[in-house]
């Protein structure tokens, strides 16, 4: 079957020198998807790029190695040596792109069977990052076809709002979605400016191109004997270290503790030397954090970790091994990448958490809610889950976020956000500490802090070339 519209095929070979001259005049726009593109995708290693007459969006795009599929040879421009033009793709050009970017989907003559065709093709690590448009934009693109013989009169009608159904039946699912470009019209220093105000909520509903990433439905195992590393950051925890003992005792074998203390002031190593003499069978390990704050301690807990899965579990012991155990099966059996544990869903225990710290992480929830374009009710919850592998493109991105994050919590979700994992949110039952004060004090301060990160996120995520 032609991959493409005979319609299209024929317009981009009877028109190529007014396509070229269109291409010329509106750079500035394929430059600022290319831009935006850069800023959804970490140090990409190969990319596949299928595109009808605008391989110029290439020319910026940052990856080891880029293959595009050009819907004509006047198109072909080797913008830098790392692109190649491929008239046939087979399943070997595809397996190993950690990104496949589809800017064509509008003149495919099957995108049905493309996109599945695809999905059963990447690896389950890739992403598919789809270029459509906005639904009114279309009809205003239709009224300027009339005028203006920029594109084909006739091709598939796809916008974004109707792909999300066609996604589903492909084998693929949404895990992030943005909106770009609301002037396409080039005016100095005034379109820069307009399309980076149109980023922000509710005015982005203008904007003429949706970019979407996608992944792999079904790309879990059901494999529940993963080994599962818990990272447990101690500081002057000396009574709720013993606590641990009778719960690390009826666990899974495929389970290690790793204790990381940070500078305690406490007897918080002894209790933990106690837990592992005791517990010769479990594998108990120790480790001296770097006395700075609790997110850094984590890291470096993470570092020396050997499970498949890594879940960062506070040494309060407010959460439960059952919803942790619980949670642990949703990352096995299910699609998700990230699972970050919600304490506000369930009724918590008396006196779990304090009112001003529950008014903070609902404000914080909410702000997180526009920032993902989902659903995000504890961003604070010290419960994180995730796999071991993907620690090693979400490290890349933290303490990278305006402020050093003191807790991690905001640099873990943001950075799993930022490289496409998908997130999802598991309840679990709060319970009161204890033992011991909780370290989260100085609340104007971290709120502050908290803030920062949040603003400074969003301009880096949106607005930022």
């Amino acid at each position: 079957m032609e991959y493409y519209l005979k319609s299209s095929k024929q317009y981009y070979e009877n028109n190529s020198s007014s396509r070229l001259k269109f291409l010329k005049k509106k750079e500035f726009l394929f430059l600022e998807i290319s831009k935006f593109i850069n800023n959804c995708i970490n140090d990409s290693k190969e990319v596949f790029l299928f595109c009808a007459g605008n391989s110029v969006i290439s020319k910026n795009i940052k990856s080891e190695k880029i293959n595009i599929k050009e819907i004509n040879k006047d198109y072909e421009k080797n913008y830098d040596d790392s692109i190649k033009y491929k008239n046939y793709f087979e399943k070997k050009d595809i397996e190993n792109c950690d990104h496949l970017i589809i800017a064509d989907i509008e003149h495919q003559n099957n995108p049905a069977l493309n996109l599945l065709k695809l999905s059963n093709s990447i690896n389950d690590d890739a992403r598919i990052i789809i270029l459509s448009k906005n639904f009114f934009w279309m009809f205003v693109i239709k009224i300027l076809k009339f005028f203006f013989n920029f594109s084909p009169n006739q091709n598939n009608f796809l916008p974004s709002s109707y792909l999300t159904n066609l996604y589903s039946s492909c084998n693929l699912e949404i895990v992030r979605s943005e909106k770009i470009i609301a002037l396409p019209i080039k005016i100095p220093f005034i379109t820069n400016f307009f399309n980076k105000i149109f980023r922000l909520p509710i005015l982005n509903w203008f904007c003429i191109l949706n970019i979407t990433i996608l992944k792999k439905i079904d790309t879990f195992s059901s494999n529940n004997n993963k080994k599962v590393s818990f990272i447990v950051p101690c500081k002057n925890e000396e009574k709720n270290i013993p606590l641990f003992k009778n719960q690390i005792k009826n666990l899974n074998e495929n389970y290690e503790f790793l204790f990381g203390d940070d500078n305690s002031s406490d007897q918080t190593k002894e209790e933990i030397d106690k837990i592992r003499n005791e517990l010769i069978n479990k594998k108990i390990k120790f480790y001296e954090g770097p006395g700075i704050c609790k997110s850094q301690n984590v890291y470096k807990g993470i570092e020396f970790a050997n499970g498949e899965i890594v879940v960062i579990y506070d040494a309060d012991l407010t959460v439960s091994f059952e919803d942790i155990n619980f949670a642990i099966n949703i990352l096995n059996n299910s699609n998700a990448d990230f699972i970050n544990c919600t304490r506000m869903i369930y009724p918590q225990k008396e006196g779990a958490m304090k009112r001003f710290n529950f008014l903070g992480n609902s404000f914080f929830a909410f702000l997180f809610s526009i920032l993902f374009k989902k659903k995000i009710t504890d961003t604070l919850c010290g419960t994180k889950i995730f796999y071991k592998k993907d620690w090693f493109k979400i490290k890349k991105d933290v303490s990278n976020w305006g402020a050093k994050d003191l807790w991690g919590d905001f640099d873990l979700l943001i950075s799993a956000y930022k490289n496409n994992l998908k997130i999802l949110e598991v309840p679990v039952t709060y319970f009161e500490r204890t033992e011991g004060k909780t370290k989260m004090t100085n609340i104007v301060a971290n709120a502050s802090r908290m803030l920062w990160i949040v603003i400074y996120s969003y301009y880096k995520l949106r607005l930022k070339d």
